[in-house]
């Protein structure tokens, strides 16, 4: 399997470096990287996702679920980096209206809390 996921605390949010192929196979691990995340209380979630090749429903449904914990508890869920293969992934399943999309994550950390 091809895939990875390591969390960090970086004070005002918790960023989450993805990468490999996001799919049936990996989601648990994923799910788990997402649920540690989520561990660090009202902080908002960056997914680093420029190392991220492929993007199964699996992984996105681990992206909104993600999303739906945090709701209310803090800035929210949103993914950085994403190449245009992945991106298209959200943009067609409309999750885009959902989970920002940013080229960077210090464009990330802006938009959900306005510091860098």
């Amino acid at each position: 399997m091809d895939y990875g996921a390591e969390v960090a605390d970086c004070g005002p949010y918790v960023l989450v470096n993805v990468h490999g192929e996001l799919d049936v196979a990996s989601e648990p691990w994923f799910r788990g990287a997402l649920l540690e995340s989520i561990g660090f209380g009202d902080r908002a979630v960056v997914l680093d996702m420029r190392q991220v090749r492929f993007c199964a429903a699996a992984g996105l449904n681990s992206i909104v679920a993600t999303q739906r914990m945090t709701r209310g508890l803090g800035p929210g869920v949103a993914v950085a980096g994403a190449i245009p293969r992945v991106r298209k992934t959200f943009e067609i399943t409309r999750l885009d209206r959902v989970i920002p999309l940013y080229d960077t994550v210090p464009e990330a950390v802006q938009g959900l809390i306005g510091v860098v």
